[in-house]
């Protein structure tokens, strides 16, 4: 079958992102088509066994992509091989809400890069990265990584660790999830001249970037203040301010305002003001 780049670019993020809306699509790829042509071409793709979607009561549908689907993204440059996908429409309305919320979060990126000229596209984030110490069970999966390229008369590349919160853990079990990113930073080996292991795969340590999304604005409000003060209870969080850099924002204020607008509060310090995502910190955790 020949596709038309829409739908080349559609097969591919359906497979690098697992599940993408109607609407995510056309806003990834071409914001200025109209809706009912993005329908049009994924229909297409169904219709040759290449991509499937679910749906379910109150969410948009999203698409993922079939087996033959996968063969053909794969055989791309575009994409690296990957192993986690989606298997059946069972295993996608487990996941759909919260991979929807994902790839909004990367939205909200790609749309601030455009407006302002940077650099992050529909494939800068990696969903569901796992982070491994020496070989071992993986110490962290992040929901994201991140790449985002400030152009501001110099290039300056920033990384990023997400984490999706939908509101439905207790917000003890999501401030342990900063814990983890914590002693993954720490962790050197227990070798003659080793270096902490996250220098092998970035060049600096990502910024973990909590994002709230699933309840109201001014319920999501209480537990990021909740965050906080378990965040700042822990000593393993708490005195890690000056090595990791914690924040956290709600989905809302990042489709609403943008990444460089002042949405984002430090999980660490007294300083509660909002600021960009690309803000510096270090001022707020001594």
């Amino acid at each position: 079958m020949l596709l038309d780049p829409f739908q080349l670019q559609a097969l591919l993020l359906a497979y690098w992102h697992r599940l993408v809306s109607t609407d995510q699509l056309g806003r990834l790829i071409a914001p200025g088509m109209p809706l009912r042509t993005v329908r049009h071409k994924l229909a297409v793709l169904r219709r040759a066994g290449l991509l499937d979607a679910v749906t379910r009561e109150h969410s948009p549908r999203a698409w993922y992509i079939t087996a033959e689907g996968a063969a053909m993204a794969e055989v791309s440059d575009a994409v690296e091989k990957r192993q986690y996908r989606v298997a059946d429409p069972e295993v996608a309305q487990v996941l759909l809400a919260h991979s929807l919320d994902v790839v909004e979060t990367g939205l909200a990126f790609v749309e601030t890069a455009r407006a302002h000229g940077h650099d992050c596209g529909p494939l800068s984030w990696t969903p569901e990265v796992a982070h491994h110490r020496d070989g071992r069970r993986a110490t962290v999966i992040a929901d994201a990584v991140l790449h985002y390229v400030l152009d501001e008369g110099h290039r300056s590349q920033r990384i990023f660790f997400v984490e999706l919160d939908r509101s439905t853990m207790p917000v003890a079990r999501l401030a342990q999830k900063l814990v983890a990113y914590v002693r993954y930073h720490d962790y050197v080996p227990r070798r003659p001249g080793a270096s902490p292991v996250w220098r092998s795969r970035y060049p600096r340590f990502p910024r973990v970037v909590i994002v709230l999304s699933g309840a109201a604005e001014h319920v999501l409000e209480r537990r990021l203040a909740d965050l906080r003060a378990h965040a700042q209870a822990m000593a393993a969080v708490a005195t890690a301010g000056d090595r990791v850099d914690l924040i956290v924002t709600t989905l809302r204020r990042l489709q609403n305002d943008g990444v460089l607008a002042d949405v984002a509060v430090p999980i660490l310090g007294t300083d509660t003001r909002r600021r960009s995502l690309f803000a510096s910190l270090r001022d707020n955790t001594r």
